[in-house]
């Protein structure tokens, strides 16, 4: 006989609906004393903090994901859209996709929607085995498939080492975040 265990781990879900309304991300960031961006963001789709939680809401909502997640990530990963690092505002690239350090800034997006429907992309392919709801603006979604990565991540904690390297407690930084909304 073979004795099987089903074992269970509270997580912060990607996937699913959301719990967060456009307003309660602007609070927040509002909250924090950063300024946002208009002057680069006007001119790609969101002239204020607002417009672009309500950008958030539309991109990862048409992939399934949930839409506080990839706020709190892309607060996380650009310093309250503060950048700062290897990636810049005009890149719109708010999750740090293909950055590895000074010298690779990573992908380049054409505005605040393409640039937040990547990043979910990446989420999703992380989290689900699901296909993709729109056509794939993520650039490295394709090596998510090749390396058999799709699924093996459905809640925030997985993430540790796979996003970010070494990437300890990244998972439960962004679900920090996402509890500042609650």
């Amino acid at each position: 006989k073979h004795l099987t265990r089903r074992v269970t781990v509270d997580g912060t879900p990607i996937m699913g609906t959301s719990t967060i309304s456009a307003e309660s991300m602007a609070r927040l960031f509002v909250s924090t004393g950063h300024t946002y961006p208009s002057e680069v963001y006007s001119q790609r789709g969101a002239s204020s903090i607002t417009e672009f939680c309500n950008q958030v809401i539309l991109a990862a909502s048409s992939e399934g994901v949930r839409p506080e997640v990839v706020f709190a990530q892309a607060m996380l990963e650009t310093g309250w859209l503060q950048f700062g690092g290897s990636v810049s505002a005009d890149q719109c690239n708010f999750a740090g996709l293909g950055a590895t350090g000074p010298q690779v800034g990573g992908a380049r997006f054409d505005n605040v929607y393409q640039g937040l429907l990547a990043q979910s992309q990446h989420l999703k392919g992380y989290a689900a085995r699901m296909p993709l709801n729109n056509v794939c603006v993520d650039p490295r979604y394709q090596i998510l498939v090749n390396r058999g990565y799709l699924g093996i991540a459905p809640c925030l904690e997985d993430l540790n080492g796979l996003w970010a390297v070494p990437g300890d407690g990244y998972g439960q930084r962004i679900a920090a975040i996402i509890n500042r909304m609650i």
